[in-house]
This record gives C-alpha cells, sequence and structure tokens, in this order.
C-alpha cells in the first residue's frame, strides 16, 4: 500500500485530515475510499501498525482503532503470527446485511411490516433468479434443496437450510443489493423465529415450497416462480406469528411480568 505517487497524495491528504475530528475515523474513512476506488485490492497487506501510525503523524492506537473498525466491517482481515497483518479482505456482503439485520431490530420491526417488506421483495427475487440462474447455480440450489428435504425435520440443521435456501435464491437474482437485502430480511425472520419450536408439520410445509420454487427457477418459469415465492412468504410468516402466539400464551398466563416479544406486534 502506498508506493507510488497517487498512494503519496493520499498520505499527505490523510495527514490533513487527521488534525481534525476524530483520527481513527479519519484513518477509516480514507482507506475506505481508496478501497471502493479500486487503489486498494483484496489481499493487499496495510502497513503495520507503527509504520501507519509513523506515515500519517498519527498514534498506534489510532491505527488500531481504524483497522479493528475496518475488520468489523468487513473490509480488512486481521491475521496472527509471523505473517500476520491486517489485509484488505475479498468483498463479501454478509456484515452489510448483518447490520441491516441489526437495524431491523433495533426499530422494532413488526411481524406485519416484514411480512409485507418479504412479501414485495422475494417474488420479484425468485422471478430474476428463474430468468438468470446458470446450470452451475441451478446444481447447488438443487443440492442444498436435497439436504434440506434429508435434514432432521425442525432441527437447528434445517433451519439453517431453510434460511440458505433463500440466500441461493438471491445469489441466482445476480442482483447484490437485492441479495443484501433478503438475507437481512430472512436472517431477522429467523432470528425470530430460533426460540420458537417449529412442528413437522411446519417443516414439510417449508422444504414443499422451496422445492415449487425451486422446480419454477430451473424450468425458467419466472412468473411461476414469483407466485410460488409468494405464497412461501405469506405461508411461511403465517405459521410463525400463529406459532409464536400459541408458544407464548402459556408464558404470559403464567406471569404477567414475562419479557416482552423480539418483533412488536402491528
Amino acid at each position: 500500500m502506498m508506493s507510488g505517487q497517487g498512494d503519496d497524495n493520499t498520505e499527505e491528504a490523510m495527514r490533513k485530515d487527521t488534525t481534525n475530528g476524530r483520527v481513527s475515523e479519519t484513518i477509516t474513512s480514507r482507506i475506505r475510499k481508496a478501497i471502493t476506488e479500486g487503489r486498494l485490492a483484496p489481499g493487499e497487506k496495510l502497513p503495520a501498525e507503527r509504520e501507519m501510525a509513523q506515515r500519517l503523524r498519527a498514534s498506534r492506537v489510532s491505527v488500531r482503532e481504524a483497522y479493528r473498525s475496518l475488520a468489523e466491517a468487513g473490509l480488512v482481515s486481521i491475521r496472527r503470527g509471523a505473517e500476520g497483518g491486517a489485509f484488505i479482505a475479498d468483498f463479501d456482503p454478509v456484515p452489510v446485511s448483518r447490520s441491516v439485520t441489526f437495524l431491523l431490530r433495533l426499530g422494532r420491526t413488526s411481524h406485519d411490516e416484514l411480512t409485507e417488506a418479504r412479501a414485495l421483495l422475494e417474488p420479484s427475487v425468485a422471478r430474476l433468479a428463474a430468468r438468470r440462474a446458470g446450470p452451475e447455480e441451478l446444481a447447488r440450489l438443487e443440492e442444498l434443496l436435497r439436504t434440506e428435504q434429508a435434514a432432521p425435520r425442525g432441527s437447528g440443521e434445517a433451519r439453517c437450510l431453510h434460511l440458505e435456501f433463500h440466500h441461493r435464491v438471491a445469489d441466482c437474482a445476480r442482483n447484490l443489493p437485492l441479495a443484501i437485502l433478503v438475507r437481512a430480511m430472512t436472517d431477522f425472520s429467523s432470528e425470530v423465529a430460533q426460540d420458537l419450536v417449529i412442528s413437522s408439520e411446519f417443516h414439510a410445509h417449508i422444504v414443499g415450497d422451496h422445492a415449487r420454487i425451486f422446480e419454477a427457477i430451473r424450468a425458467h418459469d419466472e412468473a411461476g416462480a414469483a407466485a410460488a415465492m409468494l405464497r412461501h412468504v405469506r405461508d411461511a410468516q403465517g405459521r410463525l406469528r400463529r406459532t409464536h402466539e400459541a408458544q407464548m400464551r402459556p408464558s404470559r398466563t403464567a406471569s404477567r411480568g414475562a419479557k416482552a416479544p423480539a418483533v412488536r406486534p402491528a
């Protein structure tokens, strides 16, 4: 990093910026910009904390905070050992979707709001998946479906596979913003349901729905894929609501002071 004339200019700008505001935030912002502009590529090693601090005339603490912030955002990978250091990470949308999931939780998103959003978004994503999915993507989706069908009903493994199916359908759509949103909303829905006991019947419905969605995508039936996904989202969200209400009712009766559910009622 920072070996050519352009990199020298970057360092000079960073030195000037560190005189105002929080130093670590300035360093973080500048490295983010260098990554988005392509001046820092995946796998490239950032200078060690001491070296970077000397270059920027900043403290090692500020550099350490900046590197930690970038790592939490998924932009930098911190490796330990003799060959370790801070490296520019390969692009990964998961940290972004996790941030959106956190915002949904922080905003106390209601069940009806989540259902409405998923019903608007995921059928369109399934339509694009049916239009764009190639042989390799279809093979991966089919392999996942077979694993999902063989998983013990209601198990933690089955829940993870149910979730991953939606992620892979979004990958088939080949649209990054949509994939991030789908991952965020389905992850949030899964978090809300993690303490619920999912019946074998519910599991069977999910797997059956996924099979129908896959068949439509494989046939490149855009309308069929969208319709199957819409039915699935509405049915699954409805079953989650009924399951939540049924399983919360006894605890509410036993204790009026029980903790409120993670998702506020609409």
